[in-house]
């Protein structure tokens, strides 16, 4: 049967921003909390090698978020969209390195003697990166992709209307 009122493509095109919403939160969060915005520098780190490594080991979980944000923007021309690429470009060479720190990791870390520690820990290793031969090209990857987050972080508050960091809903 036709659909002579278009019902069918309005239910279709709401789904999608559904989807589009959905994955905006998730990227949202996953930057929000995955992405110090306020370096953290521990005392006895003066370099700050933990922060390059944490923002290491969480590039992995936040390229797979702003990716699936990325493939499902209904509205090519939202004004998160243009900060989202950039921000994906950035983080993408942070995950491109990720499989090679934490092969590194594993070659200069004991493994964890409790197995129920989270084990993601030990990849936040402040003298590993300091011996890992890559080390300064991870640390300007890191700024680059933290600047880049930081210019996409207002979009999605905007688009998503919360701002998790704050705990309220946008202005």
């Amino acid at each position: 049967m036709p659909d002579w009122f278009g019902m069918k493509a309005r239910q279709a095109m709401k789904e999608k921003r559904s989807t589009e919403r959905t994955l905006a939160w998730s990227a949202l969060w996953n930057v929000a909390t995955r992405t110090p915005f306020l370096t953290k520098v521990e005392a006895s780190d003066p370099d700050s090698s933990f922060h390059v490594a944490e923002v290491l080991v969480d590039s992995g979980p936040i390229i797979d978020s702003l990716d699936a944000l990325g493939h499902s923007v209904v509205e090519p021309n939202a004004p998160f969209v243009a900060p989202l690429i950039e921000a994906a470009r950035e983080v993408r060479v942070l995950a491109e390195m990720r499989p090679a720190w934490i092969r590194h990791c594993d070659a200069h870390s004991p493994a964890p003697a409790d197995q129920s520690r989270d084990t993601e820990m030990r990849y936040i290793n402040g003298p590993a990166m300091r011996a890992w031969p890559r080390a300064e090209e991870a640390r300007v990857a890191a700024e680059r992709a933290e600047q880049a987050l930081r210019r996409l972080y207002p979009g999605l508050v905007e688009f998503y209307g919360y701002d998790v960091t704050r705990g309220l809903g946008a202005a």
